[in-house]
């Protein structure tokens, strides 16, 4: 096992080895992320998630997004929310851009571990229309120089599956999908030969954010 990275570390800082992306992106250029039928590179089909609708309307408020983040009580057996790291633990708040938001209105935060030491980590990005959060996931679906794509189950509205690493004991794992106006990457490390459990955490993920969009 290697060893432990801090808090968001897993959430943000991981996905950004995975993902060519800025903080606030949201830019229109075309990528392998964009909706389509499953094409064996880690593309997820068009019709997503199974019975998952795709909300057209956003988030007004950084509360409701905080309430759909998983929590302790949602976690599968053994897993427990992570308070370490000055990023850690489980929150949103409304977004804070370098450069221009290009639509990105919240963006929240997820931290998980379990006794073994395996981390996931989930970063939120909430989008003002549904528009915005399409052109927002196919920037974030632009790969590193150092990942692949995988094939996986689908999550979402539409998803991509990221591995960086060769061995499947120490690979960094990335499932990114989005549903309606928000845009989701959940990565896991230190178990990542774990994808069905990955899997989970980010189907779980899903459906909470569509139970809250559809809920507003």
């Amino acid at each position: 096992m290697g060893s432990r990275r801090n808090g968001v570390g897993v959430g943000a800082v991981s996905i950004a080895l995975l993902l060519a992306v800025s903080a606030c992106s949201g830019g229109s250029d075309s990528g392998d992320g964009t909706d389509g039928g499953k094409n064996g590179s880690g593309q997820s089909s068009a019709s997503g998630q199974s019975q998952l609708s795709d909300p057209d309307g956003p988030f007004k408020d950084a509360k409701p997004l905080d309430g759909a983040l998983l929590r302790a009580k949602d976690l599968p057996s053994g897993w427990a929310e992570d308070a370490q790291g000055d990023n850690g633990g489980i929150k949103a708040q409304r977004a804070s851009c370098d450069g221009p938001c290009d639509g990105l209105t919240y963006e929240g935060v997820g931290n998980y571990t379990d006794s073994s030491g395996a981390l996931v980590g989930t970063s939120i990005k909430a989008y003002g229309s549904r528009a915005a959060a399409e052109a927002g996931f196919t920037e974030e679906s632009k790969l590193a120089s150092d990942a692949t794509k995988e094939d996986g189950a689908p999550v979402g509205n539409t998803s991509t599956h990221v591995k960086s690493g060769e061995s499947d004991d120490s690979a960094l794992r990335v499932v990114h999908f989005r549903v309606g106006t928000v845009v989701v990457a959940v990565s896991q490390e230190y178990r990542s030969k774990d994808t069905k459990g990955l899997e989970k955490f980010a189907g779980d993920q899903a459906k909470r954010l569509e139970q809250a969009l559809m809920a507003k």
